[in-house]
């Protein structure tokens, strides 16, 4: 269901600061408690809750009047309410219900805002539709660029991430938190010990960089492991220089599946079977050429 966040009253309660309310650990202790908010650990919910970290996100981002913006896991609004002013529109996505109609009401005074409530994900390598079509309306409005700022769900990061990037429309930068060791592989270069089909995939279409690392206790709930901002900018020659997007993945993922395999058996067993001498015959000459 896809909600303009004007909608509905605003019952969020206020921790009034300049940029809105804190979203500290005490005032979400106390919000969840005043509306009957459970957390639900499957969901990853883990809301970032140092201020200065949200800030730098929204900087970081260095958002233009004419950018389309999409976060991913909502939240309770925070991040978007940095995000909105400066953005031409924000489509922002919440799987959550009660979280939500949290956000709606927290954001009813931006305009520029689309909530999305439901999955971005149709399914593992398929973004919703519904995001889909919010995202190629806002663009085709505003002739901007496309900008993924999210403090990501760490249970969809990944595909969230290589789906746009499948799109014949990615984004042109991402500033994201997302799991430590995510961002390493993201940000892997070939013969390193965390290079894997998201390195190649990521690396073969973006440039990125961790821009810091973050301890569990800038979020509430703490998570288990470490996290990072990570910034991936789309280079557009790179990405020229791959002629099929979707059989190039394809690809990918195949290969990595079979990492503790011989490059050889692995190449031989896609181009044909074990048993097909053409096949070897084919892959053999690529390794001579």
């Amino acid at each position: 269901m896809t909600a303009d966040v004007r909608d509905g009253e605003d019952r969020v309660p206020r921790e009034d600061s300049a940029s809105g309310p804190r979203q500290t650990a005490a005032f979400l202790k106390r919000l969840f408690a005043d509306v009957g908010f459970s957390l639900d650990p499957r969901r990853g919910q883990n809301f970032l809750v140092d201020l200065n970290l949200l800030d730098l996100l929204a900087r970081t981002a260095a958002i233009r009047r004419d950018d389309v913006v999409l976060e991913v896991g909502t939240g309770t609004g925070a991040l978007t309410e940095r995000i909105a002013p400066t953005a031409a529109a924000v489509i922002t996505v919440e799987i959550d219900r009660r979280l939500a109609q949290l956000a709606r009401d927290r954001l009813v005074d931006h305009a520029n805002v689309t909530l999305i409530e439901g999955d971005a994900l149709a399914r593992k390598h398929q973004l919703s539709p519904a995001l889909l079509t919010a995202l190629a309306e806002a663009l085709a409005a505003t002739g901007g660029r496309l900008l993924l700022v999210a403090n990501l769900p760490y249970c969809v990061a990944t595909p969230v991430i290589s789906n746009l990037l499948a799109l014949p429309r990615p984004f042109d930068a991402a500033i994201v938190t997302v799991q430590r060791e995510m961002g390493e592989r993201m940000t892997a270069t070939a013969g390193t010990p965390l290079y894997n089909a998201l390195s190649v995939w990521v690396g073969a279409q973006c440039s990125g960089t961790v821009e810091r690392v973050l301890p569990p206790t800038v979020f509430w709930p703490r998570p288990k492991v470490e996290s990072a901002i990570v910034r991936l900018d789309l280079d557009t020659v790179r990405r020229g220089s791959i002629d099929d997007l979707h059989r190039f993945h394809g690809f990918v993922r195949d290969v990595f599946c079979h990492r503790r395999k011989l490059l050889r058996g692995v190449l031989a067993r896609m181009a044909g079977k074990r048993t097909d001498h053409n096949a070897r015959e084919t892959v053999e000459h690529v390794f001579g050429a």
